[in-house]
C-alpha cells in the first residue's frame, strides 16, 4: 500500500489583528492557503470583522482568553504552550509580523520550520524617530541575529532585501501585496469636496495632522472612516463643526461610499505597503500621500498615479490640496493610469509565490 503523505499545516502567528493592512493581508493569505494546507491562527487579539472574513475551516486560537496577566513574559509562555500543544511533524510556523517571540521560542524549544513576513519597522528610517536610540539599537541587534534563524524572511520591497542582506540575512525574498481591480463608480460632483481619512485613529497614522490642516478649509467635508484610541481627542478638536464626520469602522468603505470619495488622504508617519492606497487605486480614487514613506513612491510611481507631499509639512500638504481641488480633471486622469498599473500586483503572482515557498521548505 502507498503511504499517505499527511497534509502540511501552517500555524500563523500574528500578535494583534486589528482593522487595517495586517488584517487584510491575513485574510487574503489564510483564505488562499487553506485550499492546500490546514491553517491555524494564533493571536492575542482579533477583531470581529476579520473573524467573519476568514473561511470557516480555519481554526483560530485566541491567546487573550488563555492568559492570566497582561505581561509579555506570561504572554510568551502561553504562546509557547498553545503552539506546543498544536504543533506536529508537518507544521510550519508563519509569522505575519516581525515578532521576535516566535523566533526565539522556535529556536530554543519548538525547532520547527519558520517563515517570517516583516513590514519591517526597524528598516524604516521614519519609524526610527519613534524609537529612542537605545531601543533602536537593541531591536536592530535582535532582528539581525534572530532573523537568521528563519527558513525564509519575506519583505515588501527590494530595498529591504538589500538592507537585510547587508546585515548577513541571506534567506530573504521580496513579495509585494496584491490589489484586485474593482468595479468603478464615477465620482460625482457635490457642493462640497469630500476628503476621506481611512485607517486607524492612532499616533502613527497622524489623524491630527489631517484634521488640523483641513478643518478650516471652505467647501470641504472631512470624513473619518476609522476607529481608534484618538477618537475622543479628534472630536474635541472639531468643536462640533458640521463639516467633520466620524463614520466608525466600515469593512468596505470604497463600496459603501461609492462615488462620494473625491480624495483619499494618507498622513502616516511611516508605512510598509499601505493597503488603503492600493484599494483606492483599484477603485480609481484620487490619492494624496506622503512621499518616501514605505512603498508610497513605488505604488504612485513618484507622483504619476497620485499626489505626493512632504510628510509632516503643513505648507506642502495644503498646497497640494488646493492644487487637486483646482485641477480635479488632472487628478482623475492620474487615477486611470494608476488603475492600469495594478497589473504589476496580481493575486497569482503574490499568493502563488508564498505557496511555492511553503511547499519547498
Amino acid at each position: 500500500m502507498k503511504k499517505h503523505n499527511k497534509k502540511k499545516e501552517i500555524l500563523i502567528y500574528c500578535p494583534v489583528i486589528e482593522t487595517g493592512g495586517v488584517a487584510t493581508t491575513l485574510v487574503k493569505v489564510s483564505n488562499y492557503l487553506c485550499q492546500y494546507y490546514d491553517i491555524k491562527i494564533f493571536t492575542n487579539c482579533i477583531n470581529k470583522y476579520t473573524k467573519k472574513s476568514l473561511k470557516k475551516k480555519i481554526l483560530i486560537f485566541d491567546i487573550r482568553k488563555k492568559r492570566l496577566l497582561k505581561n509579555r513574559i506570561y504572554n510568551s509562555f502561553f504562546v509557547y504552550l498553545l503552539l506546543k500543544k498544536n504543533v506536529s511533524e508537518n507544521s510550519i510556523i508563519f509569522s505575519l509580523m516581525d515578532h521576535l517571540t516566535i523566533l526565539i521560542l522556535n529556536k530554543l524549544i519548538l525547532r520547527k520550520k519558520i517563515v517570517i513576513r516583516t513590514s519591517s519597522v526597524i528598516l524604516n528610517k521614519n519609524n526610527r524617530e519613534e524609537l529612542n536610540n537605545y531601543k533602536y539599537k537593541k531591536f536592530k541587534i535582535l532582528v539581525t541575529y534572530f532573523y537568521k534563524l528563519a527558513n525564509i524572511v519575506i519583505t515588501y520591497s527590494k530595498e529591504n532585501v538589500k538592507t537585510l542582506k547587508s546585515r548577513g540575512i541571506k534567506n530573504v525574498i521580496c513579495i509585494y501585496n496584491y490589489f484586485e481591480k474593482k468595479e468603478f463608480y464615477k465620482i460625482k460632483k457635490y457642493k462640497k469636496f469630500n476628503i476621506f481619512f481611512i485607517g486607524r485613529l492612532s499616533k502613527e497614522k497622524d489623524p491630527i495632522f489631517f484634521l488640523k490642516n483641513l478643518i478650516n478649509f471652505k467647501n470641504i467635508n472631512l470624513h473619518f472612516v476609522a476607529n481608534g484610541k484618538m477618537k475622543d481627542q479628534l472630536v474635541k478638536i472639531t468643536n462640533n463643526k458640521k463639516n467633520v464626520l466620524f463614520h466608525g469602522y466600515i469593512n468596505n468603505p470604497f463600496r459603501k461610499f461609492k462615488n462620494k470619495i473625491n480624495l483619499l488622504c494618507i498622513t502616516s508617519k511611516y508605512e510598509g505597503t499601505p493597503n488603503v492606497l492600493g484599494e483606492a487605486m483599484a477603485h480609481k480614487v484620487p490619492i494624496l500621500a506622503p512621499k518616501n514613506i514605505g512603498l508610497v513612491n513605488f505604488l504612485l510611481k513618484n507622483g504619476k498615479y497620485g499626489y505626493l507631499y512632504s510628510q509632516g509639512n503643513d505648507f506642502s500638504f495644503k498646497k497640494k490640496i488646493i492644487h487637486i481641488m483646482d485641477n480635479y480633471d488632472e487628478a482623475l486622469k492620474k487615477t486611470i493610469k494608476g488603475y492600469k498599473s495594478l497589473n504589476r500586483f496580481s493575486k497569482e503572482r503574490t499568493l502563488g509565490v508564498i505557496k511555492k515557498i511553503l511547499d519547498k521548505i
